[in-house]
């Protein structure tokens, strides 16, 4: 399995435990402009395999649903930085996509 850098996989458990925290902050507000609860538990549970997976065992998800989510995560990140330097951002994005794709 390729291999994600010590400071890329920390940069990467921050950053899915923060959109994590936020979705279910956001879908336990409710209301009628919440998000969709499927999409929500979708999304949870794409965060929660690559939080376990990232956490030290090496163990990655082998889930397609998750790979896709993480390659236009990237995208998206990538157009939203377009001018700024996200080189720490990129390679994490870029070492974690190698790593899913080997799997």
């Amino acid at each position: 399995m390729e291999q994600i850098a010590p400071e890329s996989r920390a940069f990467l458990v921050c950053l899915f435990t923060d959109l994590r925290t936020d979705l279910a902050g956001r879908a336990d507000a409710g209301g009628p402009a919440g998000p969709d609860p499927e999409s929500v538990a979708r999304n949870i549970a794409v965060f929660d395999a690559l939080l376990i997976g990232l956490g030290g065992n090496g163990q990655l998800p082998d889930d397609e649903h998750v790979r896709q989510y993480v390659v236009e995560l990237a995208k998206a990140t990538d157009e939203n930085n377009e001018y700024e330097r996200v080189d720490r951002e990129h390679r994490a994005f870029a070492e974690l996509a190698g790593a899913l794709a080997r799997r």
